[in-house]
């Protein structure tokens, strides 16, 4: 790797610093610290958004994680009244998981908040410059 590249991801990491600390705290996103609710658990909700029905198995491996971590996943979700869980109606061996009706509200106001932020983001450049800016992210995404 050259010394300009890896100068330009520090700088990167540097940016996606400074996004996150001027971000205005939204009490959505204090209500998930008070919960004890990380990213892991939002993209667990997010698998299961909106009305999506998959067994333990299927979201340890969509999550790229073990089955006992995942059980300790979904424990906190369920503690909060996030996922409802149930038997496969075919093999009681296997439980299903879906979100409750306050996992989903959940999962719509955090992609409102997180929209709302990336929309105050992009307002900064011209559309053409978000077309640029966007075009770039998806090629490096690809590399």
């Amino acid at each position: 790797m050259d010394q300009t590249t890896i100068a330009n991801a520090q700088r990167l990491l540097t940016l996606l610093d400074c996004m996150r600390a001027r971000q205005p705290r939204s009490p959505l996103f204090d209500q998930l610290n008070e919960w004890g609710l990380s990213i892991s658990h939002l993209r667990l909700l997010a698998l299961l958004s909106p009305d999506r029905e998959l067994s333990m198995r299927e979201l340890a491996e969509a999550l790229h994680i073990k089955p006992p971590s995942l059980t300790a996943l979904t424990r906190r979700l369920l503690q909060n009244g996030l996922l409802e869980r149930r038997p496969h109606p075919d093999d009681s061996r296997v439980i299903l998981l879906s979100l409750s009706e306050a996992g989903r509200q959940l999962h719509r106001d955090l992609e409102r908040e997180r929209l709302r932020q990336l929309v105050h983001l992009l307002s900064g450049l011209s559309h053409t410059e978000q077309q640029v800016f966007l075009d770039l992210l998806e090629r490096a995404m690809r590399a």
